[in-house]
C-alpha cells in the first residue's frame, strides 16, 4: 500500500469515528504519526517499491504549497489547533488528500523548476516489491551504524530526539512489512528477549522503562535500544 494511501485510510478512519484509538495509529500523536510515516517509507524504500508522483508530496506541501513550517508542521499545527492532537494531524491529513485529488494533468503543468520533479509528476508507480525486505532489527542496526558516537545524529531519522518518536518509527516500518506479508518474528522474540533479560515489565515497551533507566535522557534511550538490538543479534 502506497504510504499517502495509507494516509487517506487513517484520514477517513478518523471521519467515521467520533474518537480514537484509530486505526494503524491507536490515539492521535503528530509527532508519533510524523515519524510512523518515516519508518513506512523507509521500509517501502527497502522493498524497493518506486511511489511514482507521490513522491512529489512533500516537495508541494513545502514549496508550492507552502505549508510546511520550517519549525516542522507537527509543533506548528499543534501549536495553531491549541495543542489538539486530532485537528493537528487532521489538518496535516487534509493536505494529503487535496495533493492526492490533483489530476495527473494539474499536477504535471505545476511549477516544480526541477526536472527530476517533472519527471516524477508524469511517471508511473511500480508498487511490486522487488526485493525482500530489510527486517526491522537490520533496520535498527542500519541507523546504530550511521549513528556512530556522534550525539545529535538521530535527527536524521526522527527529527527532535524523543522516544516516543522512535517508537513511531519503528511502528511504520513494521507495519509496512506486516502489509506486505513478510514475518517479522525475530522482533518479537527480541521484544521477548527484552522482558526476560533487561528489565522491561512484561505487557510494556520499552521506550518508558529505558527513559527511567537513563534519567529522562531521551537520546541515551534510543542507544540503549539499539545496543541491546545489537547484544541480541550477537547471542542469538
Amino acid at each position: 500500500m502506497p504510504l499517502l494511501e495509507l494516509l487517506l485510510r487513517i484520514r477517513q478512519d478518523m471521519d467515521a469515528r467520533p474518537v480514537g484509538p484509530y486505526r494503524y495509529i491507536g490515539m492521535p500523536d503528530v509527532d508519533w504519526v510524523n515519524c510512523f510515516r518515516g519508518g513506512y517509507g523507509l521500509c517501502l524504500d527497502s522493498l524497493g517499491v518506486d511511489e511514482g508522483p507521490d513522491l512529489l508530496f512533500n516537495t508541494w506541501f513545502r514549496d508550492i504549497k507552502r505549508a510546511w513550517p520550517a519549525e516542522g508542521w507537527e509543533s506548528v499545527y499543534l501549536s495553531e489547533c491549541g495543542g489538539d492532537q486530532t485537528r493537528a494531524l487532521r489538518k496535516f491529513l487534509d493536505y494529503v488528500a487535496e495533493f492526492r485529488a490533483i489530476s495527473p494533468e494539474a499536477l504535471a503543468a505545476l511549477p516544480w523548476n526541477d526536472s527530476e520533479c517533472e519527471q516524477l509528476a508524469t511517471s508511473t508507480p511500480r508498487l511490486a516489491p522487488a526485493r525482500m525486505p530489510a527486517a526491522t532489527l537490520d533496520f535498527l542496526m542500519e541507523i546504530r551504524q550511521r549513528i556512530g558516537d556522534s550525539e545529535g545524529r538521530l535527527f536524521m531519522f526522527i527529527g527532535p530526539i524523543t522516544v516516543r518518536r522512535m517508537e513511531g518509527l519503528i511502528a511504520g516500518y513494521r507495519l509496512c512489512l506486516g502489509l506486505v506479508g513478510a514475518r517479522d518474528e525475530e522482533y518479537v522474540r527480541f521484544e521477548r528477549w527484552l522482558q526476560d533479560e533487561k528489565g522491561v515489565p512484561a505487557g510494556q515497551e520499552w521506550a518508558q522503562p529505558f527513559l527511567a533507566a537513563c534519567q529522562g535522557d531521551h537520546e541515551q534511550a534510543i542507544r540503549r535500544l539499539l545496543g541491546f538490538a545489537a547484544e541480541f543479534r550477537s547471542v542469538a
